[in-house]
């Protein structure tokens, strides 16, 4: 799904009960990170093949962190372990990195 597609629903959705809408220069504000750097920053951190790849919303504490919009990624490290990556689109900041094998994936700093 289209980043600023994906925003726009979720916007769509907290709007007040009220009827207003989503005033389009918001969106337009918004100005997520292209998929495939955010993709290449996670290759670029860990060894393993990308399974999958999605458009969230933010969780509450990652909203706390101003967060609008995450992308997640599921990655198969080389021990054959799933890790769950949590990315802020707009910023490009790790989130969270969930599952076991995190230190054998991680490659070394530069």
């Amino acid at each position: 799904m289209n980043p600023t597609r994906a925003l726009a629903l979720i916007l769509a959705t907290c709007a007040p009960a009220a009827g207003q809408e989503v005033a389009p220069q918001i969106i337009e504000q918004f100005q997520p990170l292209p998929f495939h750097e955010i993709a290449a920053s996670v290759s670029d951190r860990y060894e393993g093949r990308l399974l999958a790849a999605d458009t969230r919303a933010p969780v509450p504490h990652e909203r706390d962190l101003g967060a609008e919009l995450v992308y997640e990624f599921r990655l198969l490290t080389p021990q054959g372990n799933l890790l769950d990556i949590r990315i802020d689109a707009r910023s490009g900041r790790f989130l969270s990195v969930s599952g076991r094998g995190q230190l054998e994936a991680r490659k070394p700093v530069k």
